[in-house]
């Protein structure tokens, strides 16, 4: 059970700095938990990037061998793990076997795309369920309702390789002068359409419920429209909830835009993954494992300060 109690007024500078500290440390843990059992299980599953060669008659056992050693494959499985993690600790994430480059400057590079994408993606869906709800709290109305939840039960139950599916159809049937910007905006709305019922759903129960407080009656007592009632007084406590929502998609959007990317022909960090998969290329897999550790942690510590910021009682309170 959480209790709160009033600090001195130095005090919400010193908790966000603590937040912060909490959230490193976490991240640090969670980094190194989850590249070790990655590690370990590229490691169990057999086979290396260098295993398609055994295949090959022009290419001599011994040389396989040398070569092995080179890229240190024949070393234990905790020596090359301590290995890499010394290396990605000091910046160098290795080079990648398949496109024979630097993994840190190749992911970083196609994560830039699926920033780009996730970004619009975001945007489109707090968007739509910031608009739909705040229609629902001001004109409310059974048509509104219906249309909310079919809008989620849509957003929510479609598949999204369905959804790319049809979207890459669009696009093939689009002149070629416009598919630049049409791919995009689709790519988007194809890897944007979940949140959109996460969203919607949040916010459009959670502004229903604080239009019937006690400080939504007073407000319309003083005079006050709806529309400065919803925005100024509902909308903050309504949207709580979303905040925390919104950091946590930040990571899932850059981890979970395998299937979207890879049917539209996006460049970004999800098409990688499958090639880096297919080809056991186990310095690229470790490089984008780790930059999603990193998203999702920098998500859920983008949520937590975002509601310190909303919520008076946090940035005064300390937690006992």
């Amino acid at each position: 059970m959480r209790v709160y109690a009033r600090r001195p007024p130095h005090g919400p500078p010193s908790k966000v700095l603590k937040l912060l500290l909490r959230k490193l440390l976490q991240g640090a843990l969670m980094i190194a938990v989850v590249s070790a059992a990655t590690f370990a299980l590229l490691s169990s599953a057999g086979g290396d990037a260098l295993a398609g060669m055994y295949e090959n008659p022009q290419v001599s056992q011994e040389t396989i061998e040398r070569m092995r050693a080179v890229y240190g494959l024949d070393r234990p499985v905790a020596e090359r793990y301590a290995g890499w993690l010394a290396k990605a600790a000091a910046g160098d994430l290795g080079d990648s076997f398949y496109y024979r480059t630097p993994v840190a400057g190749l992911v970083l590079g196609r994560l830039g795309n699926t920033l780009v994408l996730s970004a619009l993606a975001l945007i489109m869906a707090l968007g739509a369920a910031a608009i739909l709800s705040y229609l629902q709290a001001r004109y409310g109305g059974r048509t509104l309702d219906t249309v909310i939840e079919a809008v989620v039960l849509v957003a929510a139950s479609v598949p999204g390789i369905v959804l790319a599916l049809v979207f890459l159809l669009i696009i093939a049937a689009t002149p070629a002068a416009g598919r630049g910007w049409l791919s995009t905006l689709l790519a988007a709305a194809a890897l944007g359409m979940p949140l959109t019922a996460v969203f919607l759903a949040q916010l459009s129960r959670g502004l229903q419920e604080a239009m019937r407080e006690d400080f939504v009656r007073l407000a319309r007592a003083k005079g006050l429209g709806e529309t400065a009632i919803i925005l100024r007084h509902a909308w903050r406590a309504a949207v709580a909830p979303v905040i925390t929502l919104f950091g946590l998609s930040i990571g899932a959007l850059v981890g979970g835009s395998v299937v979207v990317e890879t049917i539209l022909g996006w460049p970004g960090i999800g098409a990688l993954t499958v090639t880096a998969v297919q080809s056991r290329d186990v310095p690229l897999v470790m490089g984008i494992v780790l930059i999603a550790a990193v998203a999702v942690w920098l998500g859920n510590t983008i949520a937590e300060l975002l509601q310190v910021v909303n919520d008076k009682r946090l940035r005064n309170a300390e937690e006992i």
